[in-house]
């Protein structure tokens, strides 16, 4: 691997370009350390090192900060570390010690998700989510299961929560509510019978 450019990042770090590629970002002091300038090999041995000595730890560390501030998935939490610039060999020795030390796991955090949003959206809108975060499908299905087969509960509330008087709903009101009900990912039959239940229990 040629070492083809040290150009200032941010924060007193710079970053490294292997082959042309941006891979990897290391403070002034680092690059010093261990030798590195443009236009040089970077031997196997030297790379083992800086990855052992600085960027796995401090991929790990990094981990853990974001972790502590939000919980997140693996597809968001690796996404993250490589806008940090971390390579893919410490990103992997970092997200696999989240997950031996269970700061990171898509079944619980598909869980937690689901039953959150469970009282304001449907579960097809969920499952959707949660798919475009990264979660695998299977484990997708366990949290939705975890909830029930039916939306019929969260439509009435809502319904009760956007219009708590049954006269006031005019026509214009009525297709305000249904598209508000659309955006959460409910069906139009849903929709409408769960409309009309409430009218029937409200005369």
């Amino acid at each position: 691997m040629i070492i083809t450019a040290i150009e200032t990042w941010r924060k007193g770090k710079y970053l490294i370009s292997l082959n042309d590629e941006p891979s990897f970002v290391l403070y002034s002091a680092e690059v010093k350390k261990y030798g590195l300038k443009e236009g040089e090999e970077l031997g196997d041995a030297v790379w083992e090192t800086i990855l052992e000595e600085t960027l796995i730890k401090r991929a790990k560390t990094r981990t853990l900060h974001l972790l502590d501030k939000m919980d997140r998935t693996e597809k968001q939490l690796r996404e993250k570390l490589r806008e940090n610039m971390y390579p893919e060999e410490a990103i992997d020795a970092a997200v696999e010690a989240a997950k031996r030390g269970n700061y990171l796991n898509d079944a619980r955090y598909a869980s937690q998700y689901a039953y959150e949003k469970s009282r304001q959206k449907s579960r097809k809108m969920i499952e959707m989510e949660l798919i475009s975060k990264g979660i695998d499908r299977q484990l997708v299905a366990d949290a939705l299961q975890e909830l029930g087969d039916s939306d019929t509960g969260v439509i009435m509330k809502l319904i009760e929560k956007k219009c708590p008087d049954p006269s006031e709903l005019d026509f214009q009101k009525e297709q305000k509510l249904i598209r508000f009900l659309l955006g959460k990912g409910f069906s139009m039959s849903d929709i409408r019978r769960e409309i009309s239940a409430w009218k029937e229990k409200n005369v």
